[in-house]
């Protein structure tokens, strides 16, 4: 609808690389699925760790000579930056609350994350945390119910 503000939804950069490496993964139908229903929501220090990520060496026989470009094209193509704004050190890995922060930022609808360390926290300061495999349940069933 216009007008409407869009849904965010925080993926953490474990479940964005697992969806590009195997696109027949649950990660992969979980991303399809946020896709569909939100706007991914980033910041500098999210997507700074998933161009640093992705170019790892132990990649390359998945990605080709332009696939890590062309999937971060494809992400960005449905991302809204966030300027950093809320300060968390609520994760036992304190590399994990830039994520808790952005979804803070954003106002997320949601966070998609495998990590345990995040997951322990659902839900977040009443934002859940779904692994890819909860998502695809919980959106899609959501999703295919009837008006």
């Amino acid at each position: 609808m216009k007008g409407e503000a869009p849904a965010y939804i925080v993926i953490d950069t474990h479940v964005l690389i697992s969806a590009g490496l195997l696109p027949n993964s649950v990660s992969a139908q979980a991303l399809i699925l946020a896709f569909e229903r939100f706007v991914m929501a980033q910041n500098q220090a999210t997507w700074h760790e998933l161009q640093n990520k992705i170019v790892r060496k132990k990649f390359d026989r998945y990605f080709g000579a332009t696939g890590r470009l062309d999937l971060l094209a494809r992400l960005a193509q449905n991302t809204a930056f966030f300027e950093p704004v809320a300060i968390v050190v609520d994760s036992r890995d304190a590399t994990d609350n830039k994520f808790l922060a952005l979804a803070l930022d954003a106002q997320a609808t949601c966070i998609l994350s495998g990590d345990q360390d995040l997951q322990v926290l659902h839900p977040y300061r009443e934002i859940p945390i779904y692994s890819p495999g909860e998502f695809v349940k919980v959106v899609g069933d959501q999703v295919s119910e009837p008006r």
